[in-house]
């Protein structure tokens, strides 16, 4: 067999790359593909104006993608480093005399979200020892029935209360739904009726429809259900809000949420508290935390079917064109 060319290398490994978590599933990447390295990009023409005004979701979308880079590269023999350079992530790529293959890379194309409540079943420690096992000081996990944990459904809450009352938030989220399967096929991005437990409509009926339930109440009783089910939850922090810091907090999250998918743990994100910054400032004092608070999730076990977003055909530039 002939070996292949950087660029189809590239084509392969950007293929698990975009299988990355982002927000709303905006997929805000580009790439760009020179002799060694491949270039990521913030696509600001996904921006999240109203739930991300600063791009903290989005740069931490780019450093998970990152992140599956790397990890597919080690599977296919090459080892890479990678580096913030003005606004973008350049990764780095070197062929390796060894294989040194990550047990992770089996993960990435099992990783998803869980919409629903979780069994209730508790999670064994060790095992969350095994997810935990750099003992990075970014991630502080609590036990769903402890102080903390009740720290934060209490500002999941509030985040509901301001988030389902504002105008602007709720026809974001709308913009961003996508109500049947070719209103998926146009896109293939976005939070798509399948993956979110709906029926299929046609548009116009599906926003109406939506738009009915989007409410602080109804949003609340959703929320306090997964959260009375859930075994844990996770706190994510950088040291200081700038986009060096989130893309790497996005290195780290994704390897996280890929040992928990390869140990049979499913995972919820609940941003609520970290997207809005009078409830992030509150988050941080009755936490106790040193650093930041930027993203929380919450961990369980759950016995429904997977289902997956879909994914953008992504077109690789050169980064000479």
């Amino acid at each position: 067999m002939e070996p292949i060319t950087f660029i189809e290398l590239a084509n392969l490994l950007i293929s698990f790359a975009i299988l990355a978590p982002s927000g709303h599933n905006s997929q805000p990447w580009q790439f760009q593909v020179s002799d060694n390295e491949i270039i990521i990009t913030p696509d600001f023409s996904k921006r999240l104006n109203v739930v991300d005004g600063n791009d903290r979701e989005l740069f931490i979308s780019l450093g998970c993608a990152a992140e599956n880079l790397r990890i597919a590269a080690l599977h296919h023999g090459y080892d890479s480093k990678y580096a913030f350079k003005d606004g973008k992530i350049v990764v780095t790529f070197s062929k390796q005399d060894v294989c040194k293959d990550d047990p992770l890379f089996e993960a990435i194309p099992n990783r998803h979200t869980h919409r629903g409540n979780f069994t209730g079943v508790k999670i064994h420690e060790n095992l969350l020892q095994y997810v935990d096992n750099e003992q990075n000081s970014s991630v502080m996990i609590y036990e769903s029935d402890s102080r903390e944990a009740e720290i934060i459904k209490q500002k999941i809450a509030e985040g509901n209360e301001i988030q389902m009352s504002n105008t602007a938030f709720k026809r974001e989220l709308i913009s961003w739904m996508r109500f049947n399967k070719k209103h998926i096929n146009e896109t293939r991005n976005g939070l798509c009726y399948n993956v979110l437990g709906f029926p299929a409509t046609p548009k116009p009926i599906g926003r109406r429809i939506v738009g009915m339930f989007l409410n602080p109440k109804a949003q609340n009783k959703t929320d306090n259900a997964v959260n009375a089910s859930a075994s844990h939850f996770c706190v994510f922090c950088v040291k200081d809000d700038n986009a060096k810091n989130w893309v790497d907090l996005g290195v780290f999250l994704e390897r996280f949420l890929l040992k928990i998918t390869s140990a049979g743990i499913a995972y919820s994100f609940s941003n609520q508290p970290c997207e809005i910054p009078s409830l992030k400032d509150q988050l941080r004092q009755n936490l106790n935390l040193t650093a930041c608070p930027s993203v929380i999730i919450r961990l369980g076990y759950s016995k429904e079917p997977k289902t997956f977003a879909p994914r953008e055909d992504v077109k690789v530039k050169d980064s000479e064109d």
